[in-house]
């Protein structure tokens, strides 16, 4: 799937969900956090939010790149998570080490596929 595909995809599933704005997208993956006890399956839904055919996929080499604002924002909200659900690990790690990347130069709740390496099944 190119990288211009995925980006349809993610906007069309983003539209499907009616996730219009920031203020929408925040309470979606708010709830997203709320309905699991484990991390993992955490960023599975997170990763399911914007790769729509994950089932599809074998294997993500370069995440999507998020906007600072989007970033700050789930990484915030695995550091609530962790402390609440897991006070034993570095809280946000799971978000450090297999989130999204972050870039300063998009739109605050932008997404970017442009440097994204997906490999499907």
């Amino acid at each position: 799937m190119t990288k211009k595909q995925l980006e349809s995809r993610y906007q069309e599933h983003w539209t499907q969900l009616g996730l219009t704005d920031e203020i929408v997208l925040m309470d979606h993956i708010r709830t997203i956090f709320e309905k699991h006890a484990h991390q993992a399956d955490v960023i599975i839904d997170i990763y399911k939010l914007v790769f729509p055919d994950w089932d599809s996929i074998k294997k993500v080499d370069e995440p999507p790149e998020a906007g600072s604002s989007l970033w700050k924002f789930i990484c915030g909200q695995f550091i609530d998570f962790d402390s609440k659900h897991h006070p034993k690990v570095f809280k946000g790690g799971i978000w450090l080490n297999n989130g999204f990347s972050s870039n300063s130069k998009l739109d605050p709740w932008e997404l970017s596929f442009k440097n994204c390496q997906v490999t499907m099944s």
